[in-house]
């Protein structure tokens, strides 16, 4: 997940890897859409509270292609915010019944300057737009039940998702986590759209008292691993402990990363993370190319 961008943390310095490879050849990797950068605008802001905002954007033909956990780098014009910001696509045409025809939304959640001032734009206002980008969900084999894992601003790429999966004989369940009841937005939307809708909250003001990962391990145990497939975003630590449940169960997992980027396409490098090779080794992959979609079972932590 891509939600939030550098904002305080732009300037940070960034530890990279003495050598970088990319797994699979040219001739190996997913064929995707070419990325188009586009100047759109602001349909609507909906403010969606606790600093949360949902921004809906007039979606050129360009990004009629752009899937679920797909990205945008998302700058605002004339400002002196150098960087744009990277943000999973929240809602695709026809995912919110109320959007615009053809719109496309992206979740937000007001963390500092970049995320702010996004926040206080109203319709009209231009948007420069680079997408899509990057390697989104694909759906899980017919049968199989799809299980979301999100913390917090992580649901950013699941209403997309949600919609895209109407239809299917097997409708998903929903893990949503949050350290307190204002950090879950958009919940109630979920809720009417999932076959099962658990909350946790750290501190016990919504749902269940403790961490997303406990009724996960709970709902885990014991079942086919062929019956399910685990798609999951938030926070990094939380990544990590699904990552460890999804493996031990022998489930399918793709985790949607999170990380801060300069470029969006490969090129400043500013976002790798350590995976595994085909000799069981630590290679090392973007996350705004080979991801934000990564197999669980692939990651070097």
């Amino acid at each position: 997940m891509l939600s939030n961008g550098p904002d305080e943390r732009q300037g940070a310095p960034i530890d990279r890897p003495r050598a970088v490879h990319y797994p699979g050849s040219p001739a190996t990797r997913p064929t995707r859409p070419m990325p188009h950068d586009l100047t759109t605008s602001v349909l609507r802001n909906i403010d969606l509270g606790r600093g949360h905002h949902l921004i809906e954007l007039a979606a050129p033909p360009e990004l009629a292609s752009t899937g679920p956990a797909q990205f945008f780098m998302v700058g605002v014009p004339g400002t002196d915010t150098l960087l744009r910001r990277p943000y999973s696509v929240c809602g695709l045409p026809g995912t919110f019944a109320d959007g615009a025809a053809g719109a496309v939304q992206i979740l937000l959640r007001v963390v500092g300057r970049g995320t702010r001032l996004l926040a206080s734009l109203a319709a009209g206002a231009p948007l420069h737009v680079l997408g899509p980008l990057g390697r989104g969900f694909e759906p899980p084999a017919p049968g199989v039940r799809p299980v979301l894992v999100a913390g917090g601003i992580g649901a950013a790429p699941f209403p997309a998702f949600v919609a895209s999966l109407a239809g299917r004989d097997v409708r998903p369940v929903m893990f949503y986590g949050a350290r307190t009841d204002g950090d879950l937005p958009l919940a109630d939307w979920f809720r009417e759209r999932v076959d099962r809708f658990e909350v946790t909250t750290e501190d016990g003001s919504a749902g269940r008292a403790g961490l997303v990962t406990e009724p996960l391990a709970e709902a885990l145990d014991g079942i086919d691993p062929a019956s399910v497939r685990l798609y999951a975003c938030g926070p990094d630590a939380m990544l990590r402990a699904v990552a460890r449940l999804a493996v031990r169960a022998g489930v399918a997992c793709d985790l949607s990363l999170e990380a801060h980027m300069a470029c969006g396409f490969g090129v400043c490098l500013g976002c790798v993370v350590p995976v595994r090779d085909a000799a069981g080794g630590i290679d090392y992959a973007r996350v705004c190319v080979e991801g934000p979609v990564m197999p669980a079972d692939r990651m070097g932590w």
